[in-house]
């Protein structure tokens, strides 16, 4: 049984103890720092001071690791030399300032672009952009990692050790991690004040396609796939009528690119909307994995996919928001589409987004199968958007931080719903488990898919004596199977395309919605509810987090359910 739900805080200090936390959440976790913390900075253990190591770049995409550098910041010039244990080089004897150190300079030349010639500020320890010098004497960087003493006078001054480091990706000091090439991180955006319309699929198909027919100016699209024919329609009518549409998908989605997404792909082309595909070397993200849509300045935040099964309403449960400005904003400065847009330029701009014509060339597609189921409408979005502030969540970067943080500063409630998660240990997980501990009502929803069953179960019995409730999805004719994402927090939601795993915490684009609104939250809490066991035997009344009218529809629901058994 759930536990007893703690008294009520008042609702507006709940809210502000979700923000403090979540503020707190935007500092990157020490676990992703690369850096041997025992060996990093002098050799005393002191903060690190000039000289030092600044930046790594041990594993480019070229034959040999050709081009491979590290950039270091000297005082002065002076008798500096790296060494690894096993290799020794001494520095140019005039070297000073921030200098990049190669044994191939033509190499690193042609391929800094934004790897060595932006200037590292004086948090890094430099002040200029770095000057590309020659290392005379073999000093090769190991792509399977390393111990690089800087030192001076043959003494150590400054240490760096890591790990494995990845193809293309380079540690700077400042940053404390590994980032790919052309990957910048985001801060969490907050617009005050949105509309926001809350859904549940397969019960609302029109919203999240409702946007795409009524744009003007702009449609971005952004997914993990598209194989959606009243998707496409909607593209290629807007293209028709002249607004700019462009769209950007992953190249390698498990199981191989959809011969049926080739075609709707190459109908786009024709109709003249730009697509690309993240498939280019070195990739920025394991996977491309959002699902969202600006149009004008309107944005469609969603757990699904473009395709019968999600937005097609055909088969998933899953959960959306369509944001849009309040009466009176600025229709192109500080909305959540704005912020949307220019995720969306970053990464269609970016260097592993290839043209459709070229990714096309040397594809392979393959036939799938394809949801045809048809399912009752249960859950309709308010009539009328309801204003809250909306927060833009990305991954890499903050997303997971974000959502941990949120949990832990959790009061009443927290209801999760998920296909599968990264296991009793994952992060979020813990807060899950934390929250419980400290007396919250936190329920955990996932899905009975006979391909999620085993791993779902298993871990419903490794929590079954901890405070938290795990339970398997049971559709029972209402939907096919569950692939939300999605959180309701005391009086907050969380929506978006995140899975609760390792990988996709840290390596896959992801787009995310942290919606603070009580009737929001409380739509969500309703759909829920009726979710938990198919509605019928057991409604946890404390979903509803003491609010009359959500109780009533979620009970309300409940005994529809059971009727139709």
């Amino acid at each position: 049984m759930p536990p007893t739900r703690p008294s009520h805080w008042p609702r507006a200090a709940a809210i502000a103890l979700l923000l403090a936390a979540a503020s707190v959440a935007c500092v990157p976790p020490a676990a992703a720092a690369p850096v041997d913390g025992a060996e990093a900075g002098t050799a005393n253990g002191s903060a690190a001071p000039e000289p030092r190591i600044v930046e790594l770049y041990p594993n480019p995409a070229t034959p040999e690791n050709r081009g491979e550098y590290l950039v270091v910041s000297l005082p002065e010039r002076g008798n500096w030399s790296l060494s690894d244990g096993y290799y020794d080089a001494d520095l140019p004897p005039n070297a000073s300032g921030t200098v990049a150190l190669s044994m191939a300079p033509n190499r690193t030349a042609a391929i800094r672009g934004e790897f060595v010639r932006p200037s590292l500020s004086t948090k890094d320890g430099a002040t200029d952009a770095p000057e590309i010098r020659r290392l005379t004497d073999y000093f090769p960087l190991s792509a399977s990692g390393d111990r690089i003493e800087l030192r001076r006078n043959g003494s150590r001054v400054d240490v760096v050790a890591y790990d494995r480091a990845r193809e293309g990706y380079r540690w700077r000091a400042s940053w404390g991690e590994w980032r790919p090439r052309g990957y910048e991180p985001r801060s969490p955006r907050r617009t005050a004040g949105a509309n926001a319309t809350p859904f549940v699929l397969p019960d609302s198909p029109g919203l999240p396609v409702e946007p795409l027919l009524g744009a003007d100016d702009r449609l971005l699209v952004a997914g993990y796939t598209l194989t959606s024919e009243r998707v496409a329609d909607a593209l290629v009518a807007a293209a028709d009528r002249g607004v700019r549409v462009r769209v950007l998908l992953e190249g390698s989605t498990v199981g191989g690119f959809s011969a049926r997404s080739a075609r709707l792909l190459d109908r786009l082309t024709a109709a003249g909307v730009e697509v690309r595909i993240l498939d280019g070397e070195v990739e920025r993200f394991r996977f491309h994995h959002p699902k969202y849509a600006v149009a004008d300045d309107r944005a469609v935040v969603l757990t699904e996919n473009w395709k019968p099964s999600g937005t097609g309403g055909r088969s998933n449960r899953g959960w959306g928001v369509v944001a849009e400005p309040s009466a009176g904003a600025a229709p192109t400065d500080g909305t959540v589409a704005a912020e949307l847009a220019a995720l969306f330029a970053a990464d269609f701009a970016a260097r592993d987004a290839r043209s459709w014509r070229a990714f096309r060339a040397d594809a392979e597609f393959h036939e799938g199968a394809r949801a045809n189921g048809s399912y009752p409408t249960r859950f309709d979005a308010p009539p009328e958007p309801t204003a809250a502030n909306v927060t833009v969540l990305t991954a890499p970067g903050n997303a997971a931080d974000r959502i941990v943080a949120r949990i832990d500063a959790a009061d009443d409630r927290v209801l999760a719903v998920a296909p599968r998660v990264g296991g009793s240990d994952d992060r979020i997980v813990l807060a899950l488990r934390r929250a419980a501990d400290r007396g919250v009502d936190v329920h955990l929803l996932l899905s009975d898919a006979w391909y999620d069953r085993e791993a779902n179960r298993n871990l419903s019995e490794r929590l079954a004596d901890e405070p938290i409730a795990v339970d398997l999805a049971e559709p029972r004719g209402r939907f096919g199977t569950v692939h939300a994402k999605g959180l309701v927090v005391d009086d907050a939601a969380v929506v978006g395309s995140l899975n609760w795993n390792p990988s996709a915490e840290t390596r896959n684009r992801e787009v995310l919605l942290a919606v603070e609104d009580e009737s929001v939250a409380e739509f969500y809490a309703r759909a829920y509810a009726a979710d938990w066991r198919g509605g019928g035997v057991f409604i946890p009344v404390t979903f509803v987090g003491g609010f009359g009218v959500a109780l009533a529809g979620a009970v309300a629901v409940a005994r529809c359910e059971v009727e139709i058994e």
